[in-house]
């Protein structure tokens, strides 16, 4: 696949965020509300409108939750995950809210999430 900017094909805001990585490498094989929550934490940073995203984020997080939606990820998303998680270019809140994710804790997925907003409502 090309990391080249293609809008429909491979738009920037998923291959800038991450580099090396799609997003529906992660989201392919989830549900709709946990992939969503994926994409939009994926991007955030990457579209121009990084609380908008973040808030997307945890809507869903917050209906995976609510919803009682199991999280299982295959080997390959495992990958994925632990990348995100241990990148040190990755703000730690965003990161510890992939390694919770990864380890299958929606809960404390979302006290990070809630964490990574407010550094970023902080920042505007």
């Amino acid at each position: 696949m090309s990391w080249i900017n293609d809008p429909v094909n491979s738009p920037k805001y998923y291959t800038d965020s991450h580099p090396g990585m799609e997003c529906i490498e992660l989201t392919a094989d989830t549900t709709f509300c946990l992939g969503n929550c994926c994409k939009y934490l994926w991007r955030y940073h990457s579209k121009g409108r990084p609380l908008e995203d973040l808030e997307k984020a945890r809507w869903y997080l917050c209906y995976v939750i609510d919803h009682d939606e199991k999280i299982a990820w295959t080997r390959q998303q495992h990958a994925v995950l632990d990348t995100l998680a241990n990148d040190p270019a990755i703000p730690d809140a965003e990161a510890h809210t992939w390694a919770k994710l990864r380890q299958g804790f929606p809960y404390s997925a979302l006290a990070c999430l809630d964490r990574l907003i407010e550094h970023e409502r902080n920042q505007q």
